[in-house]
């Protein structure tokens, strides 16, 4: 384990908190816009983003716990851990370059729906369509640990307000990402470096938190979005080429 290394994932944890905090999306995108050029295999830059999610959701669960519309929550976590641990075996199957290939293509697939396309589609609130969403963000968060956009699309849909909204994603994101550590457990992904490293980056992510509460209401949310977007392709065209 290098030095450095804990320098960056530090670094990767701070981003991914602040721009979460800011922006309200994107930590697992954030840090898999960077992990995975550094760390020894894509399995273990997916499960550092799964131990940053895990520490920022279940604080936000357990603080807004009043607010979760449980019953609506149901049918996603039902759908997603099914397809948690099939997605978590294939990312444990899947040649390293492969995965490259495919993150990228994910990343820039995303970072075009953010751009172009997110406050156009809407997503009727129906049970189908919620194990739809599940089912997806599951597969996602099992391969790469970016299941937020499914669970996004439909939840502003199936939510009467901001904070309902947010109590709930968060409260899915907190149980999700709980499982799928499980199910790397099992496959084998987890290392004692792994959860050094993770351990070690939710430094940064406390205080990159910390600090985008503070600028919350002076910065642009909606500039820093573009600058992601645009960082997304970016990454993902480096990993496709």
């Amino acid at each position: 384990m290098e030095p450095l290394h804990f320098l960056y994932v530090i670094l990767v944890g701070f981003g991914a908190a602040f721009v979460q905090r800011v922006s309200g999306f994107g930590l697992g995108i954030f840090t898999m816009m960077f992990l995975p050029h550094f760390m020894p295999s894509h399995t273990a830059a997916a499960t550092i983003s799964c131990i940053f999610s895990c520490y920022t959701t279940t604080f936000n669960s357990i603080r807004y716990r009043k607010n979760v519309a449980y019953k609506t929550a149901i049918p996603m976590l039902a759908a997603a851990l099914i397809s948690i641990p099939i997605a978590v075996y294939f990312a444990a199957q899947i040649e390293a370059k492969i995965f490259e290939i495919l993150l990228g293509s994910v990343l820039v697939i995303l970072s075009v729906y953010f751009l172009f396309f997110n406050k156009k589609i809407k997503i009727k609130p129906t049970v189908p369509n919620g194990i739809v969403a599940g089912t997806l963000g599951g597969a996602l968060n099992g391969l790469f640990s970016t299941g937020g956009p499914p669970a996004v699309l439909y939840l502003t849909s199936a939510t009467p307000d901001n904070i309902t909204y947010f109590a709930t994603i968060q409260f899915y994101f907190c149980l999700t990402n709980v499982y799928s550590i499980a199910n790397r457990a099992i496959n084998g992904m987890i290392t004692a470096d792994l959860i050094l490293y993770g351990l070690v980056g939710i430094i940064g992510c406390i205080c990159g938190d910390l600090l985008g509460r503070k600028v919350f209401d002076k910065l642009d949310a909606k500039k820093l979005k573009y600058v992601i977007y645009i960082g997304m392709i970016i990454s993902g065209v480096l990993m496709l080429f």
